[in-house]
């Protein structure tokens, strides 16, 4: 779990006719782009276990209720073991936001195998001159089921400020490992006047556990105590990016750094730690 930092850019509402939805991608990575220019900057991590991680999800806002997809692509790597493995996620989800609470249950589908994760990540080396990583995938695909469910009682909810506890739950019959999150997270939002750009900082620090793992997934997760950073900006309510940073996101005590894009017609999402807590 993590410190979140996002920069979000907001603007006057707009018309009630155009559709509430939002399209993002996010990428990320225990190493960041360029090892060799940001190691004088950030933890540098050693390219291994969770090596590459993507995200692609498209959520409607309803008047009540938010339904999310989300596609999720992982690339993991055991070199100690001389293995590789992808897993391949989709997710379906639905959540409410309350004064009191904000909750989410979905269901979705785990597979795991030979999914071209041995291709992506040797070109990515060999476009950045880093030697290329050789292993064997394994034996057997796998496929198994997902079912979250995600609890946030709020401590403190205003336009400006919030703060909340989360208790998240995802478990998986095969393939994947499970984890169980507990958290506490703050967000603080600044708007200045006149202006079309808000700031906000969104802070979380939290254990995490992973369980049900196998012989493949156990020695990849853990627990422990974990944070991180997110810094995010969305112009006119429209376009967004994002950069974070965790420590401990899959309980190896490695740093992760990611990017993610986002599109909204009409009211952007703060993105949350929950969307990129995958495996």
């Amino acid at each position: 779990m993590m410190i979140l930092v996002s920069i979000q850019l907001c603007a006057s509402p707009l018309p009630e006719h155009r559709p509430n939805y939002q399209v993002t991608i996010a990428y990320w990575n225990d190493n960041f782009i360029n090892q060799n220019f940001f190691e004088k900057f950030l933890k540098v991590g050693n390219d291994d276990y969770v090596t590459f991680s993507a995200l692609s999800q498209i959520a409607w806002q309803g008047p009540r209720n938010r339904l999310i997809v989300d596609l999720y692509y992982n690339i993991l790597t055991n070199k100690r073991e001389n293995l590789r493995f992808d897993l391949f996620t989709l997710r379906y989800s639905l959540e409410k936001d309350t004064r009191f609470a904000l909750m989410q249950i979905g269901t979705g589908l785990v597979t795991r195998g030979n999914i071209g994760g041995a291709r992506i990540q040797n070109t990515y080396h060999r476009l950045f001159g880093y030697n290329t990583v050789d292993l064997s995938y394994v034996d057997k695909t796998v496929a198994g089921l997902l079912f979250l469910t995600k609890v946030e009682p709020y401590l403190l909810k205003t336009s400006n400020h919030t703060l909340k506890v989360s208790f998240i739950n995802i478990y998986r019959t095969a393939a994947g490992p499970s984890n169980f999150r507990l958290g506490l997270s703050a967000i603080q939002r600044i708007t200045p006047k006149n202006s079309k750009i808000c700031f906000c900082l969104y802070e979380q620090l939290g254990y995490l556990h992973y369980y049900s793992r196998d012989e493949l997934t156990k020695p990849l997760f853990n627990e422990g105590l974990g944070y991180g950073l997110i810094f995010s900006g969305i112009y006119s309510n429209r376009y967004g990016i994002s950069f974070w940073t965790t420590e401990n996101q899959y309980g190896r005590h490695n740093s992760h750094y990611g990017l993610m894009f986002t599109y909204n017609p009409r009211k952007g999402f703060a993105p949350r730690l929950s969307d990129i807590m995958v495996p």
